[in-house]
């Protein structure tokens, strides 16, 4: 193997697709990001990979929201969101999120109970989360820090709510079992 150095001399364009691709090599997660604006809503489910724990006390989870998205608008009016985590066996479910959620249904006394189909409920903050997910992340913006393409929110954890088979049998099995990015042909990275 070669030894590791930068070259100066790549053409603007191959530098790009060699950035892309040390990018998209980077393990990430897969998520999916709840966000409202208000008590009654309207809610939306996101698709993310942008997501990583920057600091433990005060437990704090940083998320990377496109600047033009529903979600992102939600977040800077409310300051809430949660951050659902999926078993790899749900990798179909983040594509029905790439896009602003159309499908709301509510129950009978007017709580939303499913979006795009899927089963949701309100986490304590009010942001809808997926009843179905190995686990979420109930979230309160306590920083931001606004880029070209997108805004990074530093959400705290306010409150966890996790699946039974992720508490159970042996970390190892835990986390293999975790939806990451490379389990899917999405492709995300600058």
């Amino acid at each position: 193997m070669t030894a590791l150095a930068f070259d100066a001399t790549l053409e603007p364009a191959d530098a790009v697709a060699h950035r892309r691709r040390l990018l998209w090599a980077m393990p990430t997660g897969l998520y999916v990001l709840g966000s409202t604006v208000g008590e009654e809503g309207p809610y939306n489910l996101m698709t993310c990979n942008l997501a990583v724990q920057v600091a433990t006390s005060p437990c704090v989870v940083a998320v990377a929201v496109e600047a033009a998205a529903v979600t992102h608008a939600a977040m800077r009016a409310t300051g809430v969101a949660t951050l659902c985590v999926l078993r790899r066996d749900q990798r179909a479910l983040v594509r029905r999120f790439v896009k602003p959620v159309e499908d709301v249904e509510l129950d009978a006394d007017g709580r939303v109970v499913a979006l795009g189909g899927a089963a949701v409920a309100l986490a304590p903050s009010g942001a809808p989360y997926l009843t179905d997910a190995a686990g979420c992340l109930d979230l309160r913006v306590v920083a931001t820090q606004p880029f070209e393409s997108h805004t990074l929110f530093c959400g705290e954890v306010t409150a966890a709510a996790v699946a039974a088979e992720v508490l159970e049998g042996p970390a190892s099995a835990r986390v293999a079992e975790i939806l990451r990015m490379e389990d899917t042909k999405m492709s995300y990275g600058g």
